[in-house]
Parts: structure tokens; C-alpha cells; sequence
């Protein structure tokens, strides 16, 4: 993805063009994730693994906040987030396996 620097922009027009590619971006990051969800559906009843493995989450959390800092980003937003996506994922798993 050719985005151009936030500095490089000098108008609202040109940043929110630049944002609008970074949002399909971070979907199209997202959807492909959903895909991996989508395997780990078939995969865990095989393994006796549940939908919810609250060790597993808690590694995903402390992984995403550390990630968030060595890029600048707010932890605890990231937290959030990552917690609304997992809490999503693991519905569908759930949903999925039943």
C-alpha cells in the first residue's frame, strides 16, 4: 500500500483520501483475518480445544498492547479493540462448533 506521509498532505481533502485507503486497508486486515477464524473452527473440535481459551486471549491481549507501544499507538485502545475482536470471534466460533 503507497500511502503518502501525514506531512506530506496540505489539505483535509488529500489526508482524508490518504485515511479512506488506510481504512479499507485495516478491513480488507480484518477479513482476512476472519478467514483464520474460519480454520480454527475446523481445527479446535478436533483437538478438544474450546471456542473460549481465556490463557489464549490474555497472550493476544499482552501481545497487541506491547505492539501498540513499540508503534506509538495507545495500549489501552488497542486493548479495547482487540478485546471487542476476539469477544466477536469467539461468538462465531461458538456458534460455529455448536
Amino acid at each position: 500500500m503507497d500511502l503518502r506521509p501525514p506531512e506530506a498532505c496540505t489539505s483535509m481533502a488529500e489526508l482524508r483520501k490518504e485515511i479512506d485507503a488506510l481504512d479499507e486497508s485495516l478491513v480488507k486486515m480484518l477479513a482476512l483475518r476472519s478467514t483464520y477464524i474460519d480454520r480454527a473452527i475446523e481445527l479446535k473440535p478436533d483437538e478438544g480445544i474450546p471456542a473460549r481459551a481465556n490463557d489464549r486471549v490474555e497472550e493476544v491481549v499482552r501481545r497487541v498492547r506491547a505492539a501498540a507501544d513499540r508503534n506509538g499507538l495507545d495500549p489501552a485502545l488497542v486493548e479495547t479493540l482487540w478485546r471487542d475482536l476476539i469477544e466477536w470471534s469467539i461468538a462465531r466460533e461458538q456458534e460455529k462448533i455448536s
